[in-house]
């Protein structure tokens, strides 16, 4: 390997899967130097293969899980991933919330008894971590969403954290190249749902709605972050009003939806077309419709992933006997329950490893 020429090495690395290429890092120096380069981490975002791993919440990371429905049991925890909070004050935070960029990225919110808040974005991959300072009026009850844009100086992708109150239409921004907060010059003309948001190819999607003209129904709403403007989009039919609503990614390609309506078991997963920069129109088709458990259709905010063959995992909070369970339902619809040894939270999350580092900005 030491022979070989440097671009041809290069070409090589940036082939291999992110959770093997980490390992590697301590070879050489000559290794280690091309992981902290900016120009070969994008390379290796866009020539690796994916690797999706399904993410359960815990207090302060979280544990990955493998799931087989051909397999007894069907859902097993297979390792962690640990949130290092390096300073001694933060010993007594905890994560209340979390939200990812699709290129590996998590934005956590720290959060203490007396309810201090810091954020960190942080990748799991690699382990780097920056911490952050909200505004310092920002209590539990702000909702936060991180995504991408093309810094035109630099041409390199950098971040950005938005911020909301809840039930509030205001909203403020955090810059990583500057490391400030600004308010956001915007008019909100509707509200958004407290399901979650998602973020994929430099924007965040919210399930919306329009309290002015009811008739509207539900709708997708979505934030671009670098013109930092709002735009509306359809859901795959209008109705006025569902029990049950979700958002969720497919491997970092696609969107999808969970949808209940009022007073029905019946539950649908829509699924987007690829989304990619050049992408003008969202539509949507219908892969799986299905009965869910009854206990379920009780927790509004149900999470759920769908995988590349169409299995659907849902996860539920604890139940009254203290047991962690997940819903796993296959092609044929068929919804099984698995009981999880850990307890964990009610959030799912499909990760896909990868290298992208964190500016630290002007620190």
């Amino acid at each position: 390997m030491a022979e070989l020429p440097d671009d041809l090495l290069e070409e090589i690395l940036c082939r291999v899967p992110a959770t093997s290429l980490r390992r590697l890092r301590s070879t050489c120096k000559l290794w280690n130097r091309l992981f902290n380069d900016r120009k070969f981490t994008r390379k290796h975002f866009h020539k690796a293969p994916k690797e999706a791993l399904l993410l359960l919440f815990k207090k302060l990371g979280f544990y990955s899980m493998s799931f087989d429905l051909h397999r007894s049991p069907p859902a097993k925890i297979i390792g962690e991933l640990n949130l290092i909070v390096p300073h001694r004050s933060l010993d007594q935070f905890w994560v209340s919330q979390f939200c990812h960029s699709y290129d590996g990225l998590l934005l956590c919110v720290c959060v203490n008894k007396t309810e201090n808040i810091m954020l960190v974005v942080w990748n799991p991959c690699t382990g780097q971590t920056k911490w952050i300072k909200p505004i310092d009026h920002c209590k539990r009850g702000y909702k936060y969403a991180l995504g991408s844009y093309k810094d035109n100086k630099s041409g390199n992708k950098s971040y950005k954290i938005l911020s909301r109150r809840d039930h509030y239409t205001e909203f403020e921004i955090y810059e990583i190249n500057s490391n400030s907060w600004r308010v956001l010059d915007i008019t909100m003309d509707c509200n958004l749902l407290s399901f979650g948001n998602v973020s994929l190819k430099g924007k965040t999607y919210w399930i919306a709605r329009d309290e002015k003209e009811t008739q509207l129904g539900i709708f997708l709403i979505s934030f671009d972050y670098t013109t930092e403007r709002f735009e509306r989009l359809c859901l795959p039919y209008q109705y006025p009003r569902y029990w049950k609503m979700s958002l969720s990614l497919v491997r970092e390609e696609k969107l999808s939806l969970l949808l209940q309506r009022d007073h029905t078991l019946r539950t649908e997963i829509w699924v987007t077309n690829k989304i990619g920069d050049e992408t003008k129109v969202v539509s949507w088709i219908k892969i799986s419709a299905m009965d869910l458990n009854p206990q379920l259709v009780t927790w509004k905010g149900l999470n759920f992933l769908v995988d590349g063959e169409k299995k659907v995992l849902v996860c539920t909070p604890c139940s009254i006997k203290g047991q962690n369970k997940v819903y796993l339902a296959g092609e044929d619809n068929e919804v099984k329950e698995e009981v999880v040894g850990v307890m964990v939270s009610p959030f799912l999350l499909n990760y896909v490893p990868s290298l992208t580092q964190i500016q630290q900005g002007n620190d």
